[in-house]
């Protein structure tokens, strides 16, 4: 927790200054889809082979939303938060729900196309802070314990008509569990694809 707490301080205090500047802002929500979705869990003593590469987890949705300031023309900085629902999986044949919060500064280069259709395209790298969560089925006075960890995202995406935002988001959510005084570290990473809209102020 406080580990991933820092970075996300620090990656803040490298884009505040950015913001002293004159530039435009604007706020996109968006929803996610997860296309591609695994747990993997390492350094517990006996492991399960599954846990160790990687299980599957069903399609998550998530919500989004972002902050962002024009630093200029072509480059944007800002912060956001996503929060994906609770999917379903199995851990060690044991019926599971996995989910995350994740909160991150990021920054967004641009490319504007001259276009009736295509506004930009562009690419976004994040890194933040994730608040991953677990809940096994038949478990309640013994779950395990989650501590929050390094967040980190990067995508392409599109603009459409100057307000459709379409993006394709590769992130990795990292973390600790904790349980009977053994801990492992934890990586739950997703593909997600995302649509929004992108609301000038």
């Amino acid at each position: 927790m406080k580990k991933g707490l820092l970075v996300l301080l620090l990656a803040v205090a490298m884009v505040a200054p950015a913001f002293a500047a004159k530039g435009d802002m604007f706020i996109n929500g968006k929803l996610g889809l997860g296309v591609s979705n695994s747990l993997k869990m390492s350094g517990a003593g006996e492991m399960p082979d599954d846990l160790l590469m990687g299980i599957k987890a069903k399609n998550p949705i998530s919500l989004g939303a972002e902050f962002f300031y024009g630093l200029m023309d072509n480059l944007s900085a800002g912060f956001g938060v996503n929060y994906t629902f609770n999917s379903e999986t199995n851990i060690n044949r044991v019926k599971a729900k996995i989910g995350t919060t994740n909160i991150y500064v990021a920054v967004k280069p641009e490319a504007k196309i001259d276009s009736d259709i295509v506004s930009s395209i562009y690419v976004i790298g994040q890194i933040g802070l994730a608040m991953n969560r677990c809940d096994i089925d038949g478990v309640e006075d013994n779950m395990p314990s989650i501590d929050s960890g390094l967040y980190l995202g990067a995508g392409l995406g599109t603009t459409i008509k100057d307000c459709i935002i379409v993006e394709l988001i590769f992130s990795s959510s990292n973390g600790s569990a904790s349980q009977d005084g053994e801990t492992a570290d934890v990586q739950y990473t997703a593909t997600t694809i995302n649509v929004g809209y992108k609301f000038a102020l």
